[in-house]
């Protein structure tokens, strides 16, 4: 597995969460590991802080980059940290054609699915060329002002229309593919991807989604009425969201991260976006033995 032989990957990125206590040590063996190997290897700044400057250099064929430009420079990215972590890294790499594999060192785990203790293995299984690319669907948000400005946002779990804590009931109106569908009156609503349906999704009461699916859901938060129940959408679905009652305080969620106060007037256009996600993900290792795992379901 060392000694010069071929990587399938040539130009390795490395991001690390700056954060997490266990980074820097992280950091150290995957440089270690990898300099076993014909690759050049490119750390963004932020990270190469978390350990002596000295230590990067010591590597051959290391490089120490701007965390913008990283994604651009790499044909695969480690992503050392927690699915926050991995979310961030996501929307910098954006539309590039760019996998990532995520080393876990938070909590639960579903985007960065391998434990720490095994890094070095990780990078062995990557150098050899038995991870597998899987594609997963995201989320192009088009907000459109009331005053005709427009924002984009690209969201890998989720995008969540939700009140305040000391707002009043919201009410929601959604249309699907230029059809009215409903109108949410409770808490607010979540749109999710595949991958995001266990996430805030999830803790709303929506369904589990294979994360390869071509599938969008719509999920309610506390729904004033009970017979509002998450809703499986294909993936083609073009949903449009508005505000339909004047209400103080009702933000726009983008995966968890940021937001933006929505106002009577808006308009958010929600579609899949053309350029999915590329996740690394081990062949042996089935989703359903993740769920199992993170779930603690025995």
């Amino acid at each position: 597995m060392t000694g010069g032989k071929r990587p399938t990957y040539k130009r390795v990125g490395v991001i690390a969460n700056p954060t997490k206590s266990e980074s820097a040590e992280g950091i150290r063996r995957v440089l270690k590991k990898l300099s076993q190997y014909k690759v050049t290897v490119y750390i963004d700044e932020e990270s190469c802080r978390l350990i002596e400057r000295s230590e990067c250099d010591a590597f051959e064929n290391v490089r120490v980059v701007d965390r913008l430009i990283l994604p651009d420079r790499v044909d695969v990215i480690l992503v050392l940290g927690g699915d926050g972590t991995f979310l961030t890294v996501a929307k910098l790499v954006d539309k590039r054609p760019v996998p990532l594999l995520g080393i876990n060192f938070g909590t639960l785990g579903f985007l960065t699915e391998i434990p720490i203790e095994k890094i070095e293995e990780c990078i062995e299984k990557l150098m050899a060329g038995e991870f597998v690319v899987e594609n997963r669907p995201v989320l192009r948000v088009k907000v459109i002002r009331k005053n005709g400005h427009i924002l984009i946002y690209r969201c890998v779990n989720e995008t969540a229309i939700k009140r305040d804590t000391l707002a009043r009931i919201i009410e929601i109106d959604v249309h699907a593919d230029g059809q009215y569908l409903t109108t949410f009156r409770g808490d607010g609503v979540i749109v999710a991807t595949p991958t995001g349906s266990t996430a805030y999704s999830l803790s709303a009461g929506g369904p589990i989604l294979y994360p390869t699916l071509n599938a969008m859901l719509l999920t309610p938060i506390c729904p004033h009425t009970l017979t509002m129940r998450p809703l499986v959408l294909k993936g083609e679905t073009c949903l449009t969201v508005s505000l339909k009652t004047e209400s103080e305080n009702v933000m726009v969620i983008f995966d968890g991260q940021e937001g933006i106060e929505l106002r009577v007037g808006d308009l958010i256009e929600l579609t899949r976006s053309p350029y999915d996600l590329l996740i690394l993900r081990d062949p042996k290792k089935s989703y359903f033995e993740t769920l199992r795992e993170k779930l603690k379901w025995g």
